[in-house]
């Protein structure tokens, strides 16, 4: 099975994840951030699962990753990941694909609906891929202060990333 995990991180949980998806499909699954790797490879796998973080109640976008480049760095305050597309953008690029997809996002727990994951799966299907399985949302543990140093995924979700690799690649054989 050709397979590619393609995400985009501000403060590395998302990036934590992909990589722990990843590992549950298998041992030959890319991963890459939205700048490491072209659209056009998205056409030619047979599964593609593309994460963002929730940022500002949706998708980060250009006009919210600069508000995030404008802002102080406190002590102790991890530096943003600022130079990748956002995953909006790199799924823009995108002419087409027939494969097999899913999203998922990492974000803060709260009443705000399904996140940014579900906008992933509009755009994959918008595509042409067939989004074979329900959206996940990862939680952050730190929703206080999710750019601190101390921030950190919930307990538990590497693991259930992993797991959740493994049931896409079930799905995807």
């Amino acid at each position: 099975m050709n397979a590619l995990v393609v995400y985009e991180s501000l403060w590395g949980n998302t990036a934590a994840i992909a990589h722990a998806i990843a590992e549950g499909i298998g041992p030959n699954t890319r991963v890459a951030h939205t700048g490491e790797i072209d659209p056009a490879e998205a056409a030619t796998v047979d599964l593609l699962v593309v994460g963002a973080p929730v940022h500002a109640f949706g998708l980060p976008t250009s006009g919210t990753k600069a508000s995030v480049a404008t802002r102080r760095v406190a002590p102790g305050d991890l530096e943003p990941e600022l130079d990748q597309p956002p995953v909006r953008d790199w799924l823009a690029r995108i002419q087409s694909g027939t494969g097999i997809a899913a999203a998922f996002d990492t974000r803060v727990r709260g009443p705000l609906g399904r996140g940014g994951a579900s906008k992933i799966e509009k755009l994959l299907e918008s595509k042409g891929f067939r989004v074979a399985h329900v959206s996940q949302g990862f939680l952050i543990a730190n929703e206080k202060n999710p750019k601190s140093a101390a921030s950190m995924l919930r307990e538990g979700e590497i693991e259930r990333a992993r797991q959740w690799g493994a049931e896409l690649a079930v799905l995807a054989l």
